[in-house]
């Protein structure tokens, strides 16, 4: 089995920063993205991937996305 683990806030920042620019860029929702650490294994031939994630947004922000869902 093989497995990679991210955890340093370092890269952790990176990713989450990079997330955060895609998301608004492709969806035009303005949420901040905290990613706490990334875990993946492969085993048999399957990938397993655990995210550690933590997310805000303001009230407005998730009833548009709501909305959109059409919930």
């Amino acid at each position: 089995m093989d497995e990679m683990k991210i955890v340093s806030k370092f890269t952790t920042n990176m990713i989450s920063k990079l997330v955060k620019k895609v998301l608004r860029k492709k969806t035009g929702y303005n949420i901040d993205i905290r990613l706490n650490g990334i875990t993946a294994g492969i085993n048999d031939g399957r990938t397993h991937i655990h995210l550690d994630v933590d997310a805000e947004l303001d009230k407005d922000e998730l009833t548009k996305i709501l909305k959109n869902i059409g919930l």
